[in-house]
């Protein structure tokens, strides 16, 4: 393994991501998740957590739905693990308030999903839900969190992404970090082994290759321009992956960690096996690549 990749992966190993549930208050129309019925209780994260801190040094947690905050018990499981000196991380749309049930703002980023402009934030995710977000990141900033925008891309809010910036800096009186992901191809889509859905597609249309890989060059994007995006990700089925979107298992989360550790280095030097893109620090499934391994290599040929 090159000492770049083996000194990312040992950071990565410091943070871990749960997906506690997939179900959502929310019916967006281009969501790609099957909203199926397990969810993990708290006792099973902590009793994870706890696990995992034995074996290994763990810095971060960011959990994602689904939405996180529709669970009864989440605040009190972020107050828990704040607690203990873990930074927490929420992928949420913003829609359900519970702010004032954390006690450590400060230990937590929530990140919040905002696909543009009010009008075509509301038609993909319902009608008055920019709102609903923006005034909870506005009562974020208020109350000292950290915070930041989650957008997906398509090729209709595409124009409009730097004239949603500056809305948003605007209206939060505060210059925003914005994490834009276009939206997955359909070849992704159509192929994936576990989900196999694509939404609706009429006015959420899917980037061109040349501008997807406009996006990837010029904005700050999801996955990650050089990859290096794997991480132990607990999913709400017990099952733990080497990404968010893993398709195959590292395992189940009643495994030893360091079983589960040993198996995500042995798909990264597989990676690097497989592999001859450059500058990437790797993938936890060489043949995936969360759909986007055609743009990396033709990135990489016109930049040769």
């Amino acid at each position: 393994m090159s000492p770049d990749i083996q000194k990312h992966l040992e950071e990565v190993k410091k943070h871990i991501y749960i997906n506690p549930l997939e179900k959502c208050n929310l019916k967006c129309k281009i969501c790609y998740t099957q909203k199926t019925a397990p969810i993990l209780s708290q006792n099973q994260i902590l009793q994870f957590v706890n696990k995992y801190k034995q074996s290994q040094e763990l810095q971060t947690i960011t959990f994602c739905g689904g939405e996180v905050f529709s669970l009864a018990y989440f605040p009190n499981l972020v107050n828990t693990l704040s607690s203990q000196g873990i930074f927490i991380q929420i992928i949420t749309n913003g829609t359900i308030d519970k702010l004032d049930q954390f006690d450590t703002p400060n230990m937590i980023n929530l990140i919040v999903s905002l696909d543009g402009l009010p009008e075509y934030h509301d038609s993909n995710r319902g009608q008055g839900n920019f709102k609903k977000s923006t005034d909870f990141l506005k009562k974020s900033i208020l109350f000292g969190f950290h915070s930041e925008i989650f957008s997906i891309v398509t090729k209709q809010n595409l124009p409009n992404i730097d004239t949603f910036e500056l809305y948003l800096d605007k209206l939060l009186n505060k210059k925003m970090m914005v994490t834009y992901h276009p939206r997955k191809p359909p070849k992704y889509l159509l192929h994936h082994p576990i989900s196999n859905i694509v939404g609706e597609t009429t006015n959420f249309d899917f980037l061109t290759k040349q501008e997807m890989l406009e996006v990837i060059k010029t904005k700050n994007v999801f996955p990650p321009k050089n990859l290096g995006c794997y991480q132990i990700a607990v999913m709400s089925t017990g099952k733990v992956y080497g990404c968010c979107e893993g398709v195959r298992p590292l395992g189940e989360i009643t495994e030893p960690i360091p079983d589960l550790l040993s198996t995500l280095d042995k798909r990264i030097q597989s990676w690097e096996q497989a592999n001859n893109l450059k500058n990437c620090l790797g993938c936890s499934d060489h043949k995936f690549m969360c759909g986007i391994k055609e743009y990396l290599e033709i990135a990489q040929m016109t930049t040769v």
